[in-house]
């Protein structure tokens, strides 16, 4: 570099002598890209490198995602339907569980009671309408004659007051009769059911037949669902036939607003964006790996 020697008195030196010196200094190498300060970034004007733009298309199943160097950029997408149902996604929204009914036959034993003592009002026969003047047989709060407290089949006539009776709609039945002609069958097992029945879907059951046609849990005191003709407990109607939301694992419901996108369904109120869970119901939004995304985060 060649000095510039500027005179005494603090002027300025020549134009002529710093032109002189200039000339004859050298050149400063070139600067490296990894040292060059940074360059204002200009948006490409490929339509292959432009970011995200909105389109409102929704007949696109899975948009491709456009490539800038090493990053991805996802397109934007828009909700395919909005809106809200009766039953729920495809029909099978929220509904009540039903309840079983229960009955039971009644059955029980005569008491044989005494002849009343003399001046007692005497007992009066529900089968014959006759007072009894001897021994008498006590059930269901009635009074019959021993020779009367039989089973009501004309072919049976079997005495009750041993071997018990079965009451149904009033009358007496021994207990052979019940099973043979009045307990209704199981519609599980085929099988008589001699004592408590469940009564479900216009069917009778044995308590212990009547379960949730997928995981074969017990009813009993809980409500079952009915689908397609066949009972299952809550948990796995729940699982099996209603449309759950993406975002919080619960069901569609009568009613709810929905939201269809990503090949997936949600609640309305449900369809946020990843990060800062803006709400992007009737919006477009961007998707990457599967989860919506909007502008402001789609990068």
């Amino acid at each position: 570099m060649v000095p510039i020697t500027i005179p005494p008195g603090g002027n300025k030196a020549p134009a002529s002598t710093i032109s002189a010196a200039l000339a004859h200094a050298p050149l400063s190498p070139p600067l490296s890209n990894h040292a060059s300060s940074p360059q204002p970034f200009s948006a490409p004007t490929s339509n292959n490198l432009i970011g995200p733009k909105p389109f409102g298309s929704s007949n696109i199943s899975s948009p491709p995602l456009a490539s800038t160097g090493s990053s991805t950029l996802p397109r934007p997408q828009s909700q395919t339907v909005t809106g809200t149902g009766v039953g729920g996604l495809g029909g099978a929204g929220s509904k009540s569980g039903t309840f079983a009914g229960s009955s039971a036959p009644k059955r029980g034993r005569g008491i044989l009671n005494q002849a009343t003592g003399p001046g007692s009002r005497l007992p009066l026969c529900a089968h014959c309408n006759s007072y009894v003047r001897g021994p008498f047989i006590t059930a269901l709060g009635q009074i019959w004659c021993p020779d009367h407290f039989v089973c009501v089949n004309t072919q049976c006539r079997r005495p009750l007051q041993d071997i018990g009776f079965v009451e149904e709609k009033g009358q007496l039945y021994c207990e052979y009769c019940f099973e043979r002609f009045i307990a209704p069958s199981c519609n599980k097992c085929n099988n008589k059911i001699k004592g408590d029945c469940l009564n479900a879907i216009g069917k009778h059951f044995h308590p212990e037949c009547f379960k949730c046609s997928y995981c074969g849990k017990l009813f009993g005191n809980s409500p079952f669902f009915l689908e397609e003709g066949l009972p299952y407990c809550e948990a796995d109607w729940n699982e099996l036939f209603t449309t759950k939301c993406f975002a919080c694992g619960f069901p569609v419901e009568a009613g709810d607003r929905w939201v269809e996108a990503l090949n997936n369904n949600y609640h309305s109120q449900c369809f946020n964006c990843t990060m800062c869970k803006k709400n992007l119901e009737g919006q477009s939004f961007y998707a990457k790996g599967g989860r919506p995304f909007c502008k402001n985060h789609a990068r």
